[in-house]
């Protein structure tokens, strides 16, 4: 079959389109025939050298967002199976778990192939109304969504969220689980464009070009100088001394990303005095419950992904070069 692979790290030039071997089921396994993977931060980190994962080695395959039909099984999994229209919850748990973090795509082989070997129990039916792309684009970011501001934030009807990165899978998931639980939504992007889409688009109140306006002195003036309740961070860096400034008492901040660089400088006294809590989210650390909760969003037609573009496969590195660049809103899919 065919596959991306890269054998060292580095700048995209390090991915190869090339042939590898099929994957062969073992016990308790399905093979899923790719038909759609989405691109997510984790694929680039891994491909740079910049965040190394458990059980990560090379040459590796990457691609953890995944949807397919099941192409074969092996024994213990019913026969049956074969045909099912199928996502991939990335994370192996149970007796085939090589660690708490065995994630497909990082620890495992991934989706930027043909075909994919899994546990069988990482199988979910795809949403009846998506189309394979849209699948592909639910997995991670809406679970971390879900599990960030439904599961920790506990955001309420009413609350003002504020949401960085409205282009990126992240902001764009978290914009739609906001607003499917009635919060006022203020987020920022990059570009008036970009703003633009995230209210007509997404649904988002309010939108904040961050290199034309201070995201602080919006968000005091829409919320009356009170600040936000919840904020969901996936930029970090430079960035977070200035979301500290517009957190509301007992405010819910949620970090799950770090692309605006891994340090930040905070003056606690302000976190105190605010009583605000700060909370770090591995969305990965999710259990089944929690998935299939997150899963329900899109099987009730709550949420949809937006696709920014579909490449194919053997364009992964031009793919990847664009999410690098900022230059997408929404997600980037390929399909073999």
């Amino acid at each position: 079959m065919k596959a991306v692979r890269f054998h060292e790290t580095g700048p995209v030039e390090v991915l190869e389109y090339e042939d590898v071997p099929d994957p062969q089921p073992g016990e308790g396994d399905a093979v899923v025939r790719v038909k759609a993977a989405a691109l997510n931060r984790l694929d680039v980190f891994l491909r740079s050298g910049a965040a190394p994962m458990p059980g990560f080695k090379m040459p590796h395959i990457g691609g953890f967002d995944i949807a397919g039909e099941v192409a074969a099984v092996g024994p213990g999994v019913k026969k049956e199976r074969i045909g099912e229209d199928v996502v991939v919850n990335a994370r192996v748990t149970g007796p085939k778990a090589r660690g708490i973090l065995d994630i497909i795509g990082t620890a495992r082989p991934g989706g930027f192939a043909e075909q994919v070997v899994v546990p069988a129990h990482c199988l979910a039916p795809k949403p009846l109304g998506y189309s394979f792309e849209e699948a592909a684009a639910f997995g991670c970011v809406y679970l971390t969504a879900y599990y960030g501001l439904i599961l920790h934030a506990a955001v309420k009807p009413g609350e003002f969220v504020l949401i960085h990165a409205a282009g990126s899978g992240a902001g764009m998931s978290a914009i739609q689980v906001a607003k499917a639980v009635g919060a006022t939504v203020i987020t920022t992007a990059g570009s008036n464009e970009k703003c633009t889409k995230a209210k007509e688009l997404l649904g988002a109140d309010h939108a904040v070009n961050y290199r034309e306006q201070d995201f602080r002195q919006v968000v005091k003036e829409l919320t009356g100088g009170q600040g936000v309740h919840v904020a969901f961070d996936p930029v970090w860096g430079d960035t977070a001394p200035k979301t500290l400034e517009v957190m509301a008492r007992g405010g819910r901040w949620i970090v799950l990303g770090m692309v605006g660089g891994l340090h930040a400088s905070l003056d606690v006294s302000k976190l105190m005095f605010q009583e605000i809590t700060l909370k770090g989210i591995i969305e990965f650390y999710a259990d089944e419950k929690q998935i299939e909760g997150a899963w329900n969003m899109a099987h009730r037609g709550l949420v949809r992904p937006l696709i920014d573009s579909v490449w194919p496969l053997a364009d992964l590195a031009q793919a990847q070069k664009k999410m690098e660049d900022g230059d997408s809103f929404g997600k980037i899919v390929v399909t073999p």
